[in-house]
């Protein structure tokens, strides 16, 4: 199989997309030729059948002049691929549609998010599947729609090191959804000795005006001194999580990659978020309100007891969410 990917960004040390990188070598292992387009380029360090092509963001391309670019690629390149591969923008999709109708390739989409604006209700008129980690992944019912499962680099993600039984940690884009007021008062429920550190950046002027908002809270004020908020890359989170204790969740969203990464790290999770609930175990789930008494719950037990669960979180991972795992049924499913 020849496979057109089109996606937001190429780049092994964006904090946020810097595993989709890993997600393109994979996807280099199972076929014939791979070719990328990004709407933003970084480095990369890719197979020789994999071609990287960018629309130009990256350089201040203006939003016209990807699209047009875009367009020329398709066509430019439509005799050394077979499908069309969009990661999560279906905007993307929708804009290749009369494209790949001419060409004859088919389209499928990679979609796990709550957002369902127009763009995603085109998207799924046209494409011929569409791919989610979990049901809360799709929010517009189809018959189209395939689970299965996210893309964890078992491998790298993986326990190892000292962990610090006073961290707690937090991993996602700082924004409104991800309900960091939650996990600011869980800590300051906890004993003064625990410590968060919450890796993400704020991206849009939404997202730095809750920064600022969050600052000027009272639980904000309480835990003053216990809390940093920061960004690291993609390759340091994973010794973030394989050193802490507690990885704390209370996003709205759909089933969160970083989640699952702290799991296969070994890392204890706690998590008041709905599409949680068919992936966590019983004892790691809470209400927002409970969260910091499961919290104390689970950093309370003996560690014999402790060890347990941090296996059993990672096996959760492997067994189901494997990105080797998943790379093989994306593959299978576009060539079926």
């Amino acid at each position: 199989m020849r496979l057109l990917i089109v996606t937001q960004k190429v780049d092994r040390h964006d904090p946020i997309l810097g595993f989709f990188h890993r997600w393109i070598e994979e996807f280099a292992k199972h076929c014939e030729r791979v070719i990328v387009i990004g709407q933003n380029v970084g480095d990369y360090d890719l197979p020789k059948n994999v071609t990287v092509l960018s629309l130009g963001k990256e350089k201040g391309a203006w939003k016209v002049a990807q699209v047009l670019r875009y367009r020329w690629l398709l066509l430019r390149y439509r005799k050394e691929y077979d499908a069309i591969f969009v990661h999560m923008t279906p905007i993307w999709a929708v804009l290749a549609f009369k494209d790949a109708l001419i060409l004859r390739k088919n389209l499928y989409l990679w979609y796990e998010a709550r957002g369902d604006r127009w763009p995603l209700k085109l998207a799924l008129r046209i494409v011929k599947k569409v791919f989610s980690a979990s049901p809360a992944g799709i929010p517009v019912q189809t018959p189209k729609s395939v689970i299965t499962g996210h893309g964890i680099d078992t491998e790298i993600f993986s326990p190892g090191g000292l962990r610090d039984p006073h961290k707690i940690i937090a991993v996602g884009r700082v924004t409104a959804s991800k309900q960091l007021h939650v996990i600011i008062g869980t800590l300051a429920r906890l004993p003064k000795e625990f410590r968060l550190s919450v890796y993400g950046h704020a991206i849009t002027a939404a997202d730095h005006t809750l920064i600022r908002t969050l600052e000027k809270e009272d639980a904000m004020r309480a835990v003053a001194g216990r809390v940093e908020i920061g960004s690291v890359t993609h390759e340091e989170i994973v010794h973030r999580m394989r050193a802490a204790a507690l990885f704390l969740h209370a996003s709205k969203t759909s089933l969160d990659k970083a989640l699952l990464e702290a799991m296969a790290c070994g890392c204890l999770v706690v998590s008041c978020s709905e599409a949680a609930r068919g992936t966590l175990p019983p004892e790691c789930l809470s209400t927002a309100e409970g969260m910091a008494d499961r919290a104390k719950t689970l950093l309370g037990l003996p560690e014999p007891e402790q060890e347990a669960l941090r296996r059993q979180l990672r096996e959760i991972v492997v067994r189901n969410h494997s990105l080797a795992r998943l790379v093989e049924r994306l593959v299978r499913e576009m060539q079926a």
